[in-house]
């Protein structure tokens, strides 16, 4: 009888190591980094040539219809500019915004459009560029329209030569100031950006109001003097913003303080919650176009 002869063979299958699973999770993170950052950035760059080639298209009708307006005036506004299909606005931005100076020579316009952190613009004297149409809140900010749209505070307002002279009529412990009305156009919580220059008699103590006061400095007496601040943390009342001259210690009534180039700039709605810059770069960005920032939105670039 014969007996078969049975082998047995036992298969062995090699497994992963915990190293090797390591490495493999590594790899594939590093590669959904690679994708990610690879996506983002060809994002960024299209959001970037979307911007320029719409803001270019916008500036050529924006110029033709000027050349076809009677009055050779851009659109009035953002709502005349839509009406006339001058511009439109993309539902993909954050943030558009359009701005227009028909009364200055040359005639003036800024659009811009911000996404994320992109912003660019376009003005009535550039193509499309890297920053900010920035608008001045405040009205008649160099007093070239007398002392219309500002309200005092113990003491009377004039305007000579472009400058508002405050005259001290009474003296007390109440602060004397400046005034301009913008509740209904300020928001709680936003920052804003606020500079004035002010030429006093005294070093007695300067400070703007916006909600609350801030800065507190001590000018040098009977020189021009430039404050800037950015504010953040107003709690908005009827009487804002204020600048705020100390007249209650060495002055006398009938002496002078002289003010001017006011400004008040929504930094939250312009670069989007967190992204506002820092009050030396505001600086800069004003310090662009000296002679553009009263009664119309100029542009100015970080």
């Amino acid at each position: 009888m014969n007996k078969s002869k049975y082998i047995s063979v036992k298969s062995s299958q090699s497994a992963f190591t915990i190293v090797e699973l390591i490495v493999v999770i590594v790899v594939i993170g590093v590669l959904a980094v690679i994708t990610i950052v690879s996506y983002t950035g060809i994002t960024a760059k299209a959001n970037i040539a979307t911007m320029q080639s719409d803001l270019a298209n916008a500036a050529k009708k924006l110029n033709l219809y000027q050349v076809a307006d009677p009055s050779n005036d851009y659109p009035a506004d953002q709502a005349a500019a839509i009406a006339a299909n001058v511009i439109k606005p993309s539902p993909n931005m954050d943030y558009t915004y359009y701005g227009v100076d028909n009364t200055s020579n040359p005639k003036y316009y800024c659009y811009m459009y911000r996404k994320g952190t992109d912003i660019w613009a376009v003005d009535g004297n550039s193509r499309p560029t890297k920053g900010a149409c920035l608008q001045n809140m405040i009205t008649n900010g160099d007093f070239r329209d007398g002392t219309n749209g500002w309200g005092a505070g113990d003491g009377s307002i004039s305007v000579v030569d472009g400058i508002l002279n405050y005259n001290v009529v009474t003296l007390g412990t109440t602060a004397s100031y400046i005034v301009q009305n913008l509740r209904a156009n300020m928001t709680v919580g936003n920052k804003y950006y606020v500079k004035a220059d002010i030429k006093p008699k005294y070093s007695n103590s300067t400070r703007f109001y916006v909600g609350s006061y801030i800065s507190g400095q001590l000018p040098i007496p009977n020189t021009w003097n430039t404050y800037s601040e950015i504010v953040d943390n107003i709690s908005v009342s009827s009487s804002q913003p204020r600048i705020v001259h100390y007249t209650s210690t060495n002055y006398v009534i009938g002496d002078v303080v002289y003010f001017n180039n006011a400004m008040l700039i929504d930094l939250t709605a312009v670069f989007g919650v967190g992204n506002e810059p820092t009050k030396t770069q505001v600086d800069a960005m004003v310090a662009q176009s000296p002679n553009d920032w009263f009664d119309i939105t100029a542009k100015g670039g970080l």
